[in-house]
């Protein structure tokens, strides 16, 4: 039973980055370029350190300590579950680069879905009006999924290892909420 559902798995990766590389365009490929780079985590800690500024001020100090544990949280999960499952990249000619770690989850998948998840949940105790906080989670919704599809169509991860990504970064958005709330 379990083998035929990881049998499913596996051939709906292969059957899904065939179709992907049909998509391939120069100008796509630069697009997917930049939009991946929005998901190294250079630019995540960024991003985060940012965000923990604006929520300082904002005095919401405790969603600081809380975003610090979704995205850290996120981001050794992810490198002990690559350590442990060890799973080969797509093929070197599917890849539009190449990646060193292996590769499931995906890295860029979980960090992103850490951030930009728990950014979505710690709009709602700040001070913007309600079309500036639907506007903001709409956009961060939509940096989750072209950062986790740019994954796909640069080659360098497949779906299950994306969605793997998305489940390490939820569980951890969900921790976070869970302390935030108890502050």
């Amino acid at each position: 039973m379990l083998n035929n559902i990881l049998a499913s798995i596996v051939l709906a990766d292969f059957n899904i980055q065939k179709v992907i590389l049909l998509m391939r365009t120069f100008s796509l490929d630069h697009f997917f370029y930049f939009i991946t780079f929005l998901g190294h985590w250079v630019v995540i800690l960024l991003i985060t350190l940012c965000l923990a500024f604006v929520l300082r001020k904002k005095m919401k100090g405790y969603l600081v300590w809380t975003l610090l544990l979704s995205v850290l949280g996120s981001g050794i999960t992810t490198l002990l579950i690559k350590a442990f499952v060890d799973r080969a990249r797509p093929a070197a000619d599917m890849a539009l680069y190449a990646e060193k770690l292996s590769s499931f989850p995906s890295a860029h998948a979980a960090l992103i879905f850490a951030l930009f998840g728990f950014l979505i949940y710690s709009l709602w105790p700040l001070n913007f009006n309600t079309l500036t906080k639907y506007i903001l989670a709409i956009i961060s919704l939509s940096i989750i999924l072209l950062i986790g599809f740019s994954r796909l169509y640069l080659g360098v991860h497949f779906l299950s290892d994306v969605i793997g990504g998305y489940l390490v970064g939820l569980l951890w958005v969900l921790i976070a909420m869970y302390f935030a709330r108890r502050r």
